[in-house]
């Protein structure tokens, strides 16, 4: 019995399931390219599925912001007041704001109460995560602990500080004079007020730090902590070489928000000081409301307002630029 004729020779499989020295099958390439095409097709979709939801909101938020400070700038070109409706006036009231010594003061203030309460709460909260960050079971019980004072409502907590450091009633000052200290007016003089401001901002913020470097410090692989022990760095090194550069970023980051919500502080100080004694707490956003809703001149008012946001815009670009310049080297 004769065998059938043989076929065409066969060719070894390749991994893919081809075969070795012929193209694909015709049908599996048109089939690759109608996935790719549905594939794209999908993507383009959900760009304008995308799109079509941003669109709303990023308009509402447009509405929301750029109408107030709009409206507000054109205001800073007016001798609007209470009594008057408002004539352009051009840039006489930021010219005016240059030449007044109160606005510098206020400036320079506003700086100093920036640089040292953001310094103090990176420091505190570096040092707080560090030590949370080495605990185990006590770890959520004291960070729920030490985030009461940036959950809590911030007008209560102020109102609470203003009567603790009440001059005569303040508990305070009474424990003070219970162990033979001075019992200073701490809001009542210039030097002593802003101090003041300075610490409950620390005590109020600092949980605000600490939870970011928490987070941080988390995420750092114990492998290169133990690599560097191993090596033979001490603890100062470890931290150095080790722990700062991986938080770097974080701390970037904790310094732009705090930097920024510090320059536009007003709660504290409108509750606790009132921009006072005098004029020793009168930060730019104090002076603006002074200027704009207690002496009714909306117009110099809202040119304070506006170098403020100035100010703000100015040194966030200024600080995301130097970041991204870290991150690429």
């Amino acid at each position: 019995m004769t065998n059938p004729p043989a076929l065409a020779p066969t060719e070894p499989a390749r991994p893919d399931g081809s075969t070795a020295g012929r193209p694909d099958h015709p049908t599996r390439a048109r089939l690759g390219r109608r996935a790719g095409g549905t594939v794209g097709a999908d993507s383009r979709e959900m760009v304008r599925l995308r799109r079509f939801m941003l669109t709303p909101m990023t308009v509402i938020l447009l509405g929301l912001t750029a109408f107030p400070f709009a409206y507000s700038l054109w205001i800073s070109l007016t001798d609007r007041t209470a009594s008057a409706s408002g004539d352009f006036v051009g840039l006489r009231n930021y010219t005016d704001l240059f030449g007044s010594a109160q606005f510098w003061h206020a400036l320079r203030l506003t700086l100093v109460f920036c640089v040292v309460a953001v310094a103090a709460q990176l420091v505190l909260g570096f040092l707080v995560a560090l030590g949370l960050n080495g605990l185990r079971r006590e770890h959520r019980v004291l960070r729920a602990a030490l985030i009461l004072p940036m959950a809590a409502t911030p007008v209560a907590v102020l109102f609470g500080w203003k009567v603790l450091l009440d001059p005569s009633q303040g508990v305070v000052n009474w424990l003070l004079g219970e162990v033979g200290l001075p019992q200073p007016d701490w809001l009542g003089t210039p030097t002593m007020a802003m101090v003041t401001m300075i610490v409950v901002d620390v005590w109020m913020w600092t949980p605000f730090v600490m939870v970011i470097l928490l987070g941080a410090l988390s995420g750092l692989p114990a492998e290169s902590v133990e690599a560097a022990h191993v090596d033979g760095a001490n603890w100062a090194q470890r931290l150095r070489y080790v722990v700062l550069p991986h938080i770097k970023p974080f701390l970037m980051l904790a310094v732009l928000f705090r930097g920024i919500d510090s320059l536009k502080a007003f709660d504290s100080f409108q509750v606790l000081t009132a921009g006072g004694p005098g004029d020793a707490t009168t930060t730019l956003n104090m002076l603006a409301y002074r200027t704009g809703l207690q002496f009714l001149d909306f117009g110099k008012g809202a040119a304070v307002s506006t170098l403020l946001l100035i100010v703000a815009i100015v040194f966030g670009k200024v600080f995301m630029r130097f970041m991204r310049r870290e991150a690429r080297a």
